[in-house]
């Protein structure tokens, strides 16, 4: 599907996530809690999985530091690729959404990150834990699922970096008695250096490798009658990345990604809710350089849901339909398949005790039918603690990639693959109390038939099992009036357990530590990332070294004036290599300007 027929799409309708029809005054406006993939709630009254919610600020232009305190996060080279591990499982292992609509690459079945600003979202809800038996195939070890809301006025802001880097965004939003509109545009330039070194003998080139970002995303709904509500979402965003091919070639990749959703939800009586939805998604990438190529990716998305709300929580039951096609330079052997499912589910909240029960059947096109489920139960005591467990089931389909990738350079798919299956178990403690949080658990997370690349590097298979053994340990805490300290660790045993090696690129052990200062104007901030020794390759030959790096942050708002604000990523300069032969991210300096009204 075009961009542009999608931007058009999504001016017309949209379905509401949250089942609040009937109780929406009929004057007033109140502030919007509509999202797209409802079947796991935003809050933690009704789930016991573990969600942490990442408020954005359009000046943030960096994966890495917007979700460097949830999970391990790696970025291939300045401007390169990004990658993830939640609870060990890899990128594409892990959904992408925004406002309800799945962002993937049907070839190689990962998000595209580098594609889109996070400025461009107002949050990111970090959901850990299998989740298959709510979205499907992919997610695997949990969800990054972005909600989009323009707020009301005019917004500007402007800020430039180290090396000549710049970066800008606008926003303009209106909101009446029942109706809201919104639109945001976001655009920076980074420059941080070649993303390749001399380890990398092939690659290497001592050049600069700049990437240049450009997203737009438009928002409008409200209320048709007091029963109807609708909403409608549409986003572009394109970005030029300069990389390394070979010595001597200038090479660039040219990634854009675009979504568009439109929902609507009826209220009927005795407090039933239908709520439908239909979008689209399209990831495209054309490779310019020593070995020029064309990727392309689209994603027809549909569902309808039936919710009862109870006095104790809630039940549902529906349907969703996702047909995914390929095309490009690549002479795939198959360009398309679709998968129809059907699931239900309940999360209450007795008082005592929440409890969580999901069930999915899906019928995949190319692998037949797969059954997933999760189940949950906790015991609250008192008003702040609850202890817990959960154990859920996944699915994950191999790419078209993994699949059908012709053989070139030694390297081809592979049509024998079968799909992974993944079990996760968790038990956890959580606190939540007088501005403060806590939690504790462990998490076994299994994955058999896991997809890897094997060890001559030639084709990808599917090895006997890959299981991750980890403690999780975060909280927040308050310190006095203005002071908060946050943390997050992470020890993990990721291990393939066919070859009895780690899996590639995990750490064993990673965390962060972060320090805040803050009055009504002013904002101070210090956090520092480590992660410890991890392998670059599936038979632990070449060794990563363990890192630490430092970031810093300020903010001051003059009164009724603009916001100014400074960035330090990787004060201290340190020096690392995300994988062998691509260079980390330099220290870069940022300052911005912020001005609404």
């Amino acid at each position: 599907m075009k961009s542009g027929r999608m931007l058009i799409l999504g001016l017309i309708v949209n379905q509401a996530g949250l089942a609040l029809a009937n109780d929406v005054p009929k004057t007033i406006l109140p502030e919007l809690t509509i999202y797209g993939g409802n079947r796991i709630p935003m809050n933690q009254e009704l789930t016991n999985l573990r969600i942490n919610t990442v408020k954005l600020k359009v000046e943030d232009n960096d994966w890495k530091t917007v979700l460097q305190e949830q999970v391990q996060i790696n970025e291939l080279g300045p401007g390169g690729p990004v990658s993830l591990f939640m609870r060990g499982s890899n990128s594409n292992q892990t959904l992408f959404m925004i406002d309800g609509v799945k962002m993937y690459s049907a070839t190689n079945g990962a998000p595209n990150f580098a594609a889109i600003a996070p400025g461009l979202l107002s949050s990111v809800d970090v959901i850990q834990g299998g989740t298959s038996a709510a979205f499907g195939s992919n997610a695997v070890g949990g969800v990054i699922r972005g909600n989009i809301d323009i707020p009301k006025g005019i917004m500007f802001s402007g800020g430039g970096g180290s090396r000549f880097s710049e970066r800008a965004a606008g926003s303009f939003g209106v909101r009446g008695d029942s109706y809201y509109a919104g639109v945001r545009m976001v655009q920076d330039i980074i420059r941080q250096g070649s993303a390749t070194n001399s380890n990398n003998p092939f690659a290497y080139n001592p050049d600069n490798d700049p990437r240049k970002r450009i997203g737009v995303v438009a928002k409008a709904g409200g209320w048709i009658t007091p029963d109807f509500q609708v909403e409608a979402t549409a986003l572009g965003s394109q970005v030029k990345t300069s990389f390394d091919a070979s010595p001597t070639t200038a090479d660039m990749n040219i990634q854009s990604i675009a979504m568009a959703n439109v929902r609507g939800i009826y209220s009927l009586p005795r407090d039933f809710n239908v709520m439908a939805t239909y979008g689209a998604s399209t990831d495209n990438s054309t490779v310019r350089g020593a070995f020029p190529a064309v990727f392309n990716s689209h994603s027809l998305q549909a569902s309808v849901q039936l919710e009862k709300k109870l006095n104790i929580g809630r039940i549902f039951t529906g349907m969703d339909h996702e047909k995914q096609g390929v095309d490009g330079t690549t002479n795939f052997t198959s360009t398309s398949r679709s998968n129809v499912a059907g699931f239900a589910g309940t999360q209450l909240d007795t008082g005592r005790h929440v409890v969580e029960g999901m069930f999915r059947h899906d019928d995949n096109s190319q692998f037949g039918d797969y059954n997933t489920y999760s189940v949950s139960l906790a015991r609250k005591l008192g008003d702040s603690w609850r202890v817990g467990g959960l154990t859920s089931s996944s699915f994950k389909a191999p790419t078209f990639n993994d699949l059908y990738f012709p053989t070139m350079f030694g390297f081809g798919g592979n049509p024998n693959l079968k799909p992974e299956r993944g079990r996760m178990h968790e038990a956890f403690v959580s606190y939540n109390g007088a501005g403060a949080s806590y939690r504790f658990g462990y998490f076994m997370n299994t994955i058999k038939d896991a997809i890897v690349i094997n060890n001559i590097f030639s084709q990808v298979e599917n090895i006997s099992e890959a299981r991750i053994d980890g403690f999780e340990v975060s909280g927040t805490q308050p310190i006095g009036k203005n002071w908060t300290i946050r943390t997050n660790m992470t020890f993990q045993d990721p291990r393939n357990q066919q070859l009895n090696t780690i899996l590639p690129r995990r750490s064993r052990m990673f965390g962060t530590v972060a320090m805040r200062y803050a009055t009504e104007n002013f904002m101070v901030e210090g956090i520092a990332r480590g992660e410890g020794a991890r392998y670059d390759d599936i038979e632990n030959l070449h060794k990563l070294p363990a890192m630490v790096i430092v970031g810093f942050s300020a903010s001051y708002k003059l009164q009724q004036g603009p916001t100014l604000r400074v960035q330090i990523d990787n004060l201290l300069d340190k020096k690392y290599q995300p994988a062998i032969g691509f260079n980390g991210i330099p220290r870069t300096v940022w300052g911005s300007i912020t001005y609404t009204f």
